[in-house]
């Protein structure tokens, strides 16, 4: 039994002997291999092989996670939404000795229920904000190679070259209408370039894109936002479509945005998520750093932490589409025009022949027009025509006939208001007022708004009858 007693002390006291080892980073032979343990310094993978030394990469890489099967990309008004788990992968080495054994090693990776934004973190100690940080500069939108391979941006440049690449392709090929134009106005207002493909997810540079959230136009402002910014929205016209017009606002915006956060990253996500949120986050996560500010789903929802890489995965495809398998891009041609300023309201069609061309290049020209006719504007409306048709069209304008001539009201439905006592009203007939406002029935909602479009001829026979 002492024999026993003392055989079973060693051997406790040796386990003790290692264990403590282990927990001063020194190496000891292993008491069941014989095989020496060296331990890696924290924060870095590592191999434990046999006689085979761990290897560490000076230059860390970010990690990249692939979706799981049987996951896909969501579509939502031009907004992708993804939350992909993201997970270390297994990996085997072949290692041969000298002796020409072969052999088959394991090296897993050691398993960890973090995220690979977790991991980002370990590489931020690695100095890797300096490799992800912004310049100051408000003309410098830097995208470094730490951001081009974050896995979000990978994640999303695979989409767009994948099951959004009908959508992508559609934008790039619009973008040729408005691309020059936009970022002509970024850069006089000494903003990147680079900024215009904020409309690009956005909306697919389309003017008549609207949200759930009521956004509207290629740069999709909500109304509060872009009365705040000049743009003019009322029952005639929506400047929010206007793609010259809203591009100036989103400039002053984004500056704007720039200006009290610093970064172009952390402007970018204002101006989808609004400058309120995303100064609380900032608050909350006591950073000033967009990549480290998206690591705590806390702080931003989903949409707003996935907008930087997503219009980042933009920028890039866009700039070399060849090289993401864009190769016939079929750009539309830039949309150049004449501009005239008119002082009385006048009809779509009637500008169309007047301008000699047709009614959709009309619409085209002016995407801010809400109805088929150009606003009543004392000060004057500014129209834009086909490039070398503004002079001809100015000759005809100031000899258009008075029955050409029109006078535009609107007429706010009442409560138990029917076409025919409205018609009366105002002097014209129900069918006239039905074709002026697209009505298909004689049916009317409540505080709907009806167009009553009376000629200048019109106008005199009523006013003369009046006056008896």
């Amino acid at each position: 039994m002492s024999l026993f007693r003392s055989t079973l002390s060693i051997g406790r006291t040796f386990v003790y002997c290692w264990l403590a080892s282990l927990l001063l980073g020194c190496s000891l032979p292993h008491p069941f291999t014989n095989h020496t343990v060296e331990h890696s310094r924290p924060h870095e993978h590592s191999f434990t092989t046999v006689d085979i030394p761990a290897i560490v990469s000076e230059t860390p890489s970010l990690p990249q996670a692939e979706p799981k099967a049987g996951q896909e990309l969501h579509h939502d008004g031009g907004s992708f939404s993804a939350g992909l788990p993201e997970e270390t992968i297994e990996k085997k080495t072949i290692q041969k000795n000298d002796d020409t054994v072969s052999k088959e090693t394991d090296t897993t990776w050691e398993k960890r229920f973090t995220t690979a934004d977790d991991d980002l973190i370990d590489l931020w100690r690695n100095n890797m904000d300096e490799a992800m940080k912004q310049p100051t500069g408000q003309r410098i939108l830097r995208i470094s190679s730490a951001v081009e391979t974050h896995h979000r941006v990978r994640h999303y440049i695979d989409g767009f070259c994948g099951r959004q690449r009908d959508f992508f392709e559609g934008a790039l090929a619009r973008s040729g209408k408005y691309r020059a134009m936009m970022t002509d106005i970024l850069r006089k207002e000494g903003l990147p370039e680079k900024l215009v493909y904020l409309a690009l997810i956005e909306s697919g540079f389309s003017p008549h894109a609207y949200s759930r959230a009521h956004a509207m136009g290629p740069w999709q402002f909500i109304r509060s936002t872009a009365l705040h910014y000049g743009l003019t929205i009322n029952s005639w016209i929506d400047e929010r479509r206007d793609p010259v017009l809203s591009t100036h606002a989103a400039a002053a915006y984004l500056k704007d945005l720039h200006r009290k956060f610093g970064e172009w990253f952390l402007a970018a996500a204002a101006y989808n998520a609004g400058e309120g949120r995303v100064g609380t986050a900032l608050q909350r996560s006591k950073t000033n750093d967009f990549w480290l500010l998206r690591q705590n789903r806390k702080h931003l929802k989903l949409e707003t932490r996935d907008y930087v890489p997503k219009f980042v995965a933009a920028v890039l495809i866009a700039g070399e589409p060849e090289k993401y398998g864009f190769e016939q891009i079929s750009y539309e041609e830039p949309l150049e025009h004449d501009e005239v300023t008119i002082h009385r309201p006048l009809r779509l069609q009637t500008v169309a022949k007047l301008a000699d061309t047709n009614l959709h290049v009309i619409k085209e020209l002016n995407p801010a027009l809400l109805r088929n006719f150009t606003p009543p504007n004392d000060d004057g409306f500014t129209l834009r025509l086909p490039v070398g048709s503004g002079e001809n069209f100015l000759t005809a304008y100031k000899q258009l006939p008075a029955s050409r001539k029109i006078k535009l009201t609107l007429h706010r439905v009442k409560k138990g208001e029917v076409l025919s006592r409205i018609a009366k009203r105002h002097g014209v007939t129900i069918s006239q007022l039905m074709k002026e406002n697209g009505l298909k029935s004689g049916r009317l909602r409540l505080g709907q708004e009806l167009v009553i479009v009376r000629s200048e001829t019109t106008e005199k026979k009523i006013a003369a009858r009046l006056s008896q």
